[in-house]
């Protein structure tokens, strides 16, 4: 028994000491997207995630089959977006996509100094990966954005899209006490998603995207309610309304 509660000792600081470099890594990543550093943003965003698998590795290893206690209640989270409003809009102005409205507002994580939990990952993990892909997304996504690059390349944005989106769909912790930013991210990703497909002049794909966007808009969610009153929110969700609404697949007429 003594044994088993020293591993689980050893766990605990394991994973408060992972924890603390990840949300460090993940919000230097969200500093770099707001300067502009891309590429170092990438950077800090893997290394986050490598940090979570490792925290994952560790507590399946010293687990053994036994369910640590956590006490969700003293754990919180505080989320912030950073504001990228200035660059909401692409500079890019050699086609109509660049008049399209990209959500970019990466978030920043971090805990209550006082935080006091048994175990952190079991909670934490989950939306903390959600989190960070989906940041890693923004930073993909503004850089492709920046240049003119190949379908495959936003491909490939897409893709780590899908993989926020499904890590998003893993989480309870979001859902159950961050229900505004969960609502966002999900409104971002069906946003940006939909304008990748139409750049790619994949039509039915971003129709589908809008379509499911514009549903999720009328939703009566608590979260979503509390976007609605934001202020900054409120902003981003009327850009994203507008691509919903007007973003269609060109005329013959137009392509002529």
């Amino acid at each position: 028994k003594i044994e088993i509660e020293n591993s689980i000792s050893a766990q605990i600081l394991y994973e408060m000491k992972t924890i603390n470099s990840i949300l460090y890594s993940n919000n230097e990543g969200v500093k770099n997207i707001c300067n502009g550093h891309y590429n170092a943003a990438k950077k800090a965003f893997r290394a986050a995630l490598v940090g979570l698998k490792e925290c994952e590795d560790q507590q399946q290893e010293v687990q053994n089959g036994l369910k640590l206690p956590c006490h969700e209640a003293n754990c919180p989270l505080i989320i912030e977006a950073c504001d990228m409003t200035s660059f909401d809009r692409v500079s890019r102005t050699d086609n109509e996509d660049a008049q399209h409205y990209i959500y970019r507002n990466a978030l920043m994580v971090s805990t209550d100094p006082k935080t006091d939990c048994d175990s952190l990952y079991p909670m934490l993990g989950p939306g903390l990966t959600a989190i960070v892909v989906f940041n890693l997304s923004l930073a993909n996504h503004y850089n492709e954005y920046r240049r003119k690059r190949a379908s495959s390349n936003l491909k490939k944005v897409i893709k780590t899209y899908s993989k926020a989106w499904e890590a998003l769909h893993n989480d309870s912790l979001l859902l159950e006490k961050y229900s505004m930013y969960r609502e966002m991210m999900i409104f971002a990703m069906l946003n940006n998603m939909g304008t990748l497909f139409h750049q790619m002049a994949d039509y039915q794909k971003a129709k589908r995207c809008f379509t499911a966007l514009r549903n999720a808009f009328q939703s009566k969610t608590s979260g979503v309610q509390a976007l609605r009153r934001d202020a900054h929110y409120g902003i981003a969700m009327n850009g994203m309304a507008l691509n919903a609404l007007f973003i269609d697949q060109p005329s013959t007429a137009s392509a002529a």
